[in-house]
């Protein structure tokens, strides 16, 4: 990251949530300084992640804290300062795309615009198709299209309103995998020639040092770690297994059991056997701070 540029978002938030009981309150502290690029929000389910996403965005209104996006205060709990969603110029791509079922493609993208310009073949939109390869689907609806296309549709009108800061909460998430592949190489090829600073949700190690320049760890409703997406998750290390579920999850105390049918290992090459040696993998999980 380069010094001395001015910062693209700093934020210091506490965001208090109402759980499933009454007097149960789920509450995250997250710290963020970020200067460019794509700022990743990594961490486990639950771990607080779009909570402060949603508070970035003005959908959520944080118990106590600040927001600076460039040189405008967009929160302050000191000082009274809280900008309205539709104000503060921020893109939104939420997991689920949102858009409205009875209006095109074109139009869902044009939503945002001013009412002036939400005409047919308007210049802005119809680039923005073009450079997301949906073009040829400005006339079609949201129920016809796969979920990686309709997130397309969502990163355009996100895009339209020329946000000066994109907040992407797990878009990947609800594509399969090969969608996933081919969207996360639009999606980086777009942030980057939009040069916009961007931050994203997810819990997939893969795409966040795929996509992302700096990543900061959340668990358990609090940020503890921030650096390049490579350093802080150890990839070098990194194993990864996916498969078909075969049969039922099996419980046993604090640990589950699951098998796996065409499973898929993907790890560095130095702990894969070559030829047609069996492979057999030992997984030992280590707790920062502790050896295993």
């Amino acid at each position: 990251m380069t010094t001395g540029l001015p910062l693209a978002l700093e934020a210091r938030l506490v965001v208090s949530v109402n759980s499933t009981g009454p007097a149960t309150r789920f509450v995250v502290s997250s710290e963020i300084a970020h200067k460019r690029g794509v700022l990743v929000f990594f961490g486990p389910s639950g771990a607080g992640k779009s909570l402060t996403l949603q508070a970035l965005a003005g959908l959520r209104e944080p118990s106590s804290g600040f927001l600076r996006v460039g040189d405008e205060t967009l929160f302050d709990s000191e000082r009274g300062v809280n900008v309205p969603a539709h104000k503060r110029r921020v893109g939104y791509v939420p997991q689920h795309d949102s858009l409205f079922p009875f209006h095109d493609v074109a139009e869902n993208v044009s939503f945002g615009l001013p009412r002036r310009h939400r005409r047919k073949n308007n210049p802005v939109v119809a680039g923005l198709l073009e450079e997301l390869g949906i073009a040829h689907l400005a006339g079609a609806r949201p129920s016809s299209l796969s979920g990686g296309e309709r997130q397309r549709v969502a990163l355009a009108r996100a895009l339209a309103v020329k946000p000066r800061l994109l907040l992407l909460d797990e878009p990947l998430a609800a594509i399969d995998q090969e969608g996933r592949s081919a969207l996360r190489r639009v999606l980086s090829e777009t942030l980057e020639r939009h040069a916009m600073p961007a931050v994203l949700v997810t819990h997939d190690p893969e795409e966040a040092v795929a996509l992302g320049d700096t990543l900061v760890r959340f668990e358990r409703g609090r940020t503890v770690e921030a650096g390049p997406p490579a350093q802080v998750l150890g990839r070098d290390a990194m194993v990864r297994i996916s498969g078909t579920r075969a049969g039922e999850i099996r419980i046993d105390g604090d640990h589950a059991e699951v098998r796996l049918s065409d499973a898929l290992v993907r790890a560095p090459a130095s702990l894969l056997p070559s030829g047609d040696q069996e492979v057999r993998l030992d997984l030992v999980a280590r707790v920062r701070g502790q050896s295993s």
